[in-house]
């Protein structure tokens, strides 16, 4: 089978210049690339040759616009065609990728096509090659936040969708009941430590890793922290991730919620303005700035070391459509901490790695970071369970079967003329060990 993963235009796909989407579909496409002809299609790092092969795993690079030139072309959009969809939403979005992307798909040829989110770009591949198998992968709420008809225009293109979390997928697939074709949970994955992880950690300090963005509420956790350092003054928090806003239009002008629609706030009007990075750093008590670090991004091999030495993990997103920092923390060996946000409360309750809280709810937070830092035992209850559903739950090598399990499925029922698949036949990860 010969097989294209077609990446989103601003995807980091080659370590270490990763983002999520692109974790995804590094790990789990080289490991599908030891058994089939795979390529994946991403944008081209700087100083890389347009083509690559790592592990087997052919890697196509396509040069275009830089990232932010999109960005800065959807805030005209918004200015000049004030209530249209937004410019990302558009068939023509980051069109130089996509049209240099399907032009190495004619010449690849491939049967099997999976794309990373952009429904609206599925017809698109579908007309370059009609007669693949077609998996559109969502990693986020678009099919239900985005204009219907549009959306339905991608799925009707596809033979399979698949989502990142239940909360993704049973909300996609509600809203496009009737559509003929399967939706399925495929989860992101995490790397499991060679050797089981140790459980005791000494030091009471306290981890966040992801993007310092609005809708990650660090916020809250700015305003929980004094509250956790009162009752544990020894207590440290690092911040590790880039500085790197979610831009607005993304997530925030189509949310529903009105917790996430009110993060807007810290989207200023000026270009220049004060960053997210700043209002987070400006809630910390000056007599607390010591025991809070920002660390900067690091190279995703290194994260599991970072959790390592945790005592607890902390998530307090308002959005979050999977939760991966959770999966990575738990197989590591370290509690959690995090909000019944999108896919986040499937992941504790598949493993029992840790607490939930509600979002946006400084107290609870802070309640819940001192119970795990003041009772070790309960912790390392927490850590032990955790770590072994994890580990079942979680592999990349167990994603990446569930995946080719699903394309040979696709595959097959495309050949049969695209006869609907049975949901039953691949159980949902997070409750199937």
């Amino acid at each position: 089978m010969r097989t294209v993963f077609l990446s989103q235009h601003f995807d980091g796909v080659r370590p270490p210049d990763q983002n999520s989407v692109g974790i995804w579909t590094y790990e789990v496409a080289r490991r599908l690339a030891h058994r089939h002809d795979v390529t994946v299609i991403a944008r081209q790092p700087p100083s890389a040759p347009s083509r690559q092969v790592v592990d087997g795993l052919g890697l196509e690079f396509v040069a275009g616009l830089p990232v932010g030139a999109w960005t800065k072309a959807s805030r005209l959009w918004a200015l000049a065609a004030p209530g249209a969809r937004p410019l990302f939403a558009q068939p023509f979005y980051a069109a130089d990728f996509l049209l240099r992307s399907l032009r190495r798909i004619r010449r690849i040829g491939p049967d099997l096509i999976h794309v990373q989110n952009f429904p609206q770009h599925v017809p698109a591949v579908r007309r370059a090659a009609p007669n693949a198998a077609i998996v559109l992968h969502m990693h986020c709420d678009w099919l239900v936040q985005l204009d219907r008809a549009t959306m339905r225009r991608g799925i009707d293109a596809a033979d399979l969708v698949i989502g990142c979390s239940r909360h993704v997928i049973e909300a996609a697939a509600g809203r496009h009941a009737g559509a003929g074709i399967p939706f399925e949970v495929v989860p992101n994955g995490t790397t499991s430590p060679p050797a089981a992880p140790t459980l005791e950690r000494p030091a009471p300090k306290v981890v966040f890793v992801g993007r310092v963005s609005p809708e990650k509420g660090l916020h809250t956790l700015a305003d929980a922290w004094p509250r956790v350092v009162a009752a544990v003054p020894e207590a440290r928090l690092e911040i590790v991730g880039p500085q790197q806003a979610l831009p607005r239009d993304l997530l925030v002008d189509l949310a529903d919620d009105p917790d996430v629609r009110a993060l807007a706030r810290f989207y200023g009007a000026r270009p220049g303005g004060r960053s997210y990075m700043d209002a987070v750093k400006a809630s910390i008590p000056p007599q607390l700035a010591h025991t809070v670090t920002f660390a900067g991004p690091i190279p995703y091999d290194q994260v599991a070391e970072r959790l390592a030495g945790a005592a607890v993990l902390v998530n307090p997103s308002l959005s979050e459509s999977f939760g991966m920092s959770l999966v990575e923390a738990l197989s590591a060996g370290t509690p959690v901490v995090a909000t019944r946000a999108g896919g986040m409360p499937d992941i504790l309750e598949a493993t029992g790695g840790g607490l939930l809280v509600e979002k946006n709810d400084p107290a609870a937070l802070a309640a819940a970071l001192v119970r795990l830092l003041t009772d070790r035992g309960l912790a390392r209850a927490l850590a032990a369970e955790g770590a072994g559903r994890a580990r079942d739950l979680y592999a990349w090598d167990r994603i990446a079967d569930l995946t080719a399990a699903l394309h040979e499925r696709t595959m097959a029922a495309r050949r049969k003329g695209r006869e609907p698949l049975t949901g039953a036949a691949v159980p949902h990860p997070e409750t199937a060990a």
